[in-house]
């Protein structure tokens, strides 16, 4: 099964870096919809990273990990988390 790290990583970190940012913004729509705009416009700013078996897929998540990886994750994450709770495309 051809997985994208980079997508795991999103789904992983997405809902505690949502609920940090409404710590201090608690009025951004969080909802269903929001939250899939967010992670794929978190997605679409970083490159994905396809692994394919389970062993893969922990050797990526080491490396993704020491090149900064995560900080890059972050970064787009919340950035999407901030656009988008700005400008919610449902009304």
């Amino acid at each position: 099964m051809i997985k994208n790290y980079a997508e795991i990583a999103v789904d992983e970190m997405l809902d505690g870096l949502i609920k940090e940012h409404l710590k201090k913004n608690p009025g951004i729509c969080v909802c269903a919809r929001c939250q899939e705009d967010m992670k794929a416009l978190a997605l679409n700013n970083i490159p994905p990273h396809y692994v394919v078996t389970d062993k893969g897929t922990i050797l990526k998540q080491v490396g993704f990990d020491l090149i900064g990886g995560k900080a890059q994750v972050t970064s787009a994450i919340l950035s999407a988390i901030r656009t988008v709770g700005e400008n919610p495309r449902h009304g």
